[in-house]
């Protein structure tokens, strides 16, 4: 196993943690416990298409993986950011903003990055 597979692997398990200890700290104050279960199953859903993508991925050309756990890392840090910039600075409107936003952001980072390298890949493979 690669260093970068191993930092991916990790960072997965950091991100997916504490992305879900911001968003139930964040709503702490809220009353509706299937709404914070909710939004937990939420921010998690990058790092689930993460590990689903990882374990596809031993078939894929060798180009995906370090791709992908490039993704990983972006993944993890745009989502551990914005997460505690949230909860250190709560706005007056909005609450949940960030926490309904980042995870369709991370999906379309992660599809773009693989998207990229396939592309990549045909470029290669044409000429």
């Amino acid at each position: 196993m690669s260093t970068l597979q191993v930092a991916a692997r990790v960072a997965v398990l950091i991100g997916a943690v504490g992305s879900v200890g911001l968003t139930l700290y964040a709503g702490r104050q809220n009353p509706s416990n299937l709404l914070m279960v909710a939004f937990a199953v939420w921010v998690l859903s990058p790092f689930v298409l993460i590990i689903l993508l990882d374990s596809a991925s031993p078939r894929w050309p060798s180009l995906f993986r370090p791709v992908l756990h490039g993704a990983t890392l972006a993944v993890t840090l745009i989502s551990l950011i914005a997460y505690t910039a949230r909860v250190l600075r709560p706005p007056k409107a909005q609450a949940a903003f960030v926490f309904v936003v980042v995870p369709p952001v991370c999906w379309c980072l992660i599809v773009g990055a693989l998207a990229g390298a396939a592309l990549s890949i045909r470029r290669q493979s044409k000429s």
